[in-house]
């Protein structure tokens, strides 16, 4: 597996099936150097002479481990690389050890994400099944897990009263889907109406592991369930 690290320290990747890593070591300028004469522009770049050290140490214990196929430094506009090394490296997980920012070329691709919190754990998986949701990804990464609570969410339709034929309909289809998940992994289910934001709850109640999500439920909704979470989130 082909592996974008996002990152400004070493990451445990023991629980993936890693062998290629492109290293993004993001780091902040500081933002209170200028760039209004030319001694400050050479402040400016000697402050980032110990960072792109620190990058170098990095790369050297992941090439103990991996075969490093790249590295970038990035001080700011993470964004625009973060599109760049999708488009020329076509990784198939991306890791964030740090804030990293969901693009929507990162968002709209089938690459994986893995929002990093620790350890690489699939032991308790909590996996949030979503309209449109990529099941057959999905399942690659649940055949990993040894105990799964399948979360169904079905989010309310506005006004009820104007959509409660489709809403029936959905929460009859996600029942269905959930079903089906819940035979093949012998997981526990459960099937909701309303926000994610109760996935924060259940994954703590469930003693999760690591929580899975549909990339269909959109960035905002991962989002939320990144600042409400404390174990890693896996976006497939």
């Amino acid at each position: 597996m082909k592996c974008v690290v996002f990152t400004n320290k070493e990451l445990d990747l023991e629980g993936l099936d890693v062998k290629d890593i492109y290293v993004i070591f993001a780091k902040g300028a500081k933002e209170s150097i200028t760039l209004s004469d030319r001694g400050e522009m050479l402040n400016l770049a000697l402050s980032k002479i110990p960072i792109i050290k620190r990058a170098e140490e990095l790369i050297e214990k992941l090439e103990k481990k991996y075969n490093v196929v790249g590295m970038s430094v990035v001080f700011e506009d993470y964004e625009t690389e973060i599109n760049r090394v999708l488009d020329a490296q076509k990784p198939d997980i991306v890791v964030a050890g740090r804030y990293m920012p969901i693009t929507d070329k990162l968002l709209k691709s089938k690459t994986t994400i893995l929002f990093y919190r620790g350890k690489v754990v699939f032991d308790r998986i909590l996996y949030v099944h979503s309209e449109g949701a990529n099941a057959e990804v999905a399942k690659q990464w649940l055949k990993k897990g040894k105990e799964i609570l399948i979360v169904g969410i079905v989010e309310p339709m506005m006004p009820p009263e104007a959509h409660a034929k489709r809403m029936k309909e959905a929460q009859e289809k996600m029942k269905r889907e959930v079903e089906e998940l819940y035979k093949e992994f012998n997981a526990s289910k459960v099937v909701l109406v309303g926000s994610i934001g109760k996935v924060k709850r259940i994954a703590r109640e469930f003693d999760a592991d690591i929580v899975i999500l549909s990339r269909g439920v959109g960035k905002e909704a991962i989002e939320a369930v990144l600042e409400n979470t404390e174990v890693g989130v896996l976006v497939v």
